[in-house]
């Protein structure tokens, strides 16, 4: 409750604002509260919750652990029509018609005392079936996440790639002018100025772009974060964290214990068991009893008043076998054992993906770590690259293109650098929804 009022709060302070600065915990906490797909796990769980206590209850076909109990009134009317009277007289009489009625109030209890366990095995079902949604709804939770995480830096890739398109472009128009002026005075050929006019136009084609790019992804931030596409948000990130390496062997260990995937197939298999049990019980006969008490008579006063008259009780125990079936049970109960049996494969071949992708994920952790500390250098020496460039093109010992290569060079650094650490995230909170560790 305490979350909920926080996010309610917060909500309002933004909108009266108008800014909404959210860091990915903001953005998690919003999503949680405001995205239909919780809503729905949240109720489909409680749905299933309500099974549980059904599952003690009996009706009168199928029986149960808790006696069926009903009561009914009835009433019914009796005409008969005319009939030949004594003679009276000599003369033949004809009667009228003859109307009754008769009351009637009862209720009867039915037990269930022996289905061949189907009743305590259905028990068991119920309280599994919840326990496996239970980690859907959790896995539903984690999905959502990593949805959000995922959309989050990519909103902040857009935003750091458009730093590094608008500082390109500034490059490129500071360049431009300057080939401008030198072409006007007579120290550059007219090919340098349409060279830097290009470049220039390139990079504010880059920045467009970029801009319609951050755009769309700011629209699916907000749609994951159950809020309208064309909201206004604004995401920030207070330091980069660069991933941690991660034991593969800690990996793998925590992956097979704690994946929510894996645990939904193994809950899904202990339903199969527990309904293969349950066709089992058919091959058990059944032991049921019941008692009712009715009361009743022509008048009406019959069935509330002395009690000490007009009752009738019955007690009934019933034992039954089905000697023929046409084969069902046998069928049936063949069917749910192979059905029980393919879950043992579904969970091996689950476990080999879940293997592989740990180590897929993992390695491409590892390079990503590389290709950071690569393009950090790589950043350093383009920069010192287009130093020079610029100082010798100033000293009429290079040509602009030479320059102009050297933007580029260092634009492209910057942008695969920016590309990098945001992949490398979102890869992190992969291999943390694999392991189960969200």
């Amino acid at each position: 409750m305490r979350k909920v009022l926080i996010t309610i709060l917060f909500i309002i302070s933004i909108a009266i604002s108008g800014e909404k600065k959210l860091t990915l915990g903001d953005c998690i906490q919003i999503a949680l509260e405001k995205n239909p797909e919780m809503s729905i796990a949240n109720k489909q769980l409680k749905a299933v919750q309500e099974g549980v206590k059904a599952s003690y209850g009996g009706t009168q076909n199928t029986g149960g652990i808790l006696p069926y109990i009903s009561t009914n009134y009835s009433v019914r009317q009796d005409i008969l029509g005319p009939t030949d009277m004594p003679r009276v007289t000599g003369q033949q009489v004809i009667g009228g018609d003859t109307t009754t009625y008769y009351y009637n109030a009862n209720i009867n209890l039915h037990q269930n005392i022996y289905d061949g366990g189907k009743w305590w095995n259905s028990i068991k079902l119920a309280k599994n079936t919840y326990k496996g949604a239970v980690v859907d709804r959790d896995l539903t939770r984690q999905l959502m996440i990593v949805n959000v995480t995922e959309k989050f830096y990519d909103v902040l890739k857009a935003q750091e790639l458009l730093k590094v398109y608008s500082k390109s472009l500034e490059n490129s128009q500071e360049q431009l002018k300057k080939t401008r002026e030198l072409h006007r005075i007579g120290q550059v050929a007219k090919k340098d100025l349409f060279k830097a006019q290009v470049r220039e136009g390139n990079d504010r084609l880059n920045v467009i772009q970029q801009k319609s790019m951050l755009k769309s992804a700011i629209s699916d931030l907000s749609i994951a974060m159950g809020l309208a596409p064309n909201e206004h948000l604004e995401v920030y990130e207070k330091t980069y964290q660069k991933p941690e390496s991660i034991d593969p062997g800690t990996a793998e260990r925590r992956a097979f214990e704690n994946n929510l995937e894996l645990n939904s197939l193994t809950a899904q298999k202990q339903s199969a068991f527990l309904n293969y049990k349950i066709a089992k019980g058919d091959r058990y006969p059944t032991l049921s009893s019941s008692f009712s008490y009715s009361r009743g008579g022509s008048e009406l006063s019959r069935t509330y008043s002395e009690l000490d008259k007009w009752w009738n009780t019955s007690l009934n125990l019933n034992l039954s076998y089905p000697l023929f079936d046409g084969f069902r049970r046998k069928t049936n109960i063949q069917q749910k054992l192979l059905n029980y049996k393919i879950y043992n494969d579904q969970i091996e071949k689950k476990k080999m993906d879940i293997q592989n992708l740990v180590q897929n994920l993992l390695l491409a952790l590892e390079t990503y770590k590389e290709m950071i500390e690569i393009n950090e250098l790589n950043i350093q020496s383009a920069q010192e690259d287009l130093r020079l460039a610029q100082e010798m093109y100033r000293l009429n010992s290079a040509t602009l293109l030479e320059v102009l290569d050297a933007q580029v060079e260092l634009t492209r650094a910057r942008g695969n650098l920016v590309t990098t650490k945001y992949d490398a995230k979102i890869a992190e909170v992969q291999l943390a929804l694999v392991m189960g560790i969200l």
